[in-house]
């Protein structure tokens, strides 16, 4: 017998390898997407957060000090974190849309059409 034989001579499921390779691809490309996701939202919403705590000054007398500092800082992370993955679609999918198109040479819808001339008043 020349057929291929897979461990123990059993021979390979070829759809099962088949729709495994499909698979992997989507998979790959929900991993990168929930990167995506967790950067470009997480950075949104840190700076947010910065930015908020940089309108009010520290109280004269129950400030915490570089402790309540670092327990801001650390707070601000993960509630960052915790608004990206509950949220953060919204901002993620467009500019991941974009960065899988640029990545498969596909140009912006607005860029293949041609720039319309302005209309002149009489």
């Amino acid at each position: 017998m020349n057929g291929i034989h897979g461990i123990g001579g059993a021979t390979p499921n070829i759809g099962l390898l088949s729709q495994s390779a499909v698979q992997q691809p989507a998979e790959a490309n929900l991993q990168v997407k929930e990167k995506f996701q967790e950067f470009v939202a997480g950075t949104f919403y840190s700076q947010m957060l910065k930015a908020l705590h940089k309108t009010h000054d520290k109280p004269a007398y129950f400030h915490g000090g570089q402790a309540e500092e670092l327990f801001q800082s650390q707070m601000d992370q993960h509630v960052a974190t915790e608004l990206s993955k509950n949220h953060g679609a919204s901002f993620s999918d467009p500019l991941f849309n974009t960065f899988q198109n640029q990545l498969k040479g596909i140009r912006p819808e607005s860029s293949t059409q041609p720039p319309r001339a302005a209309a002149i008043p009489e």
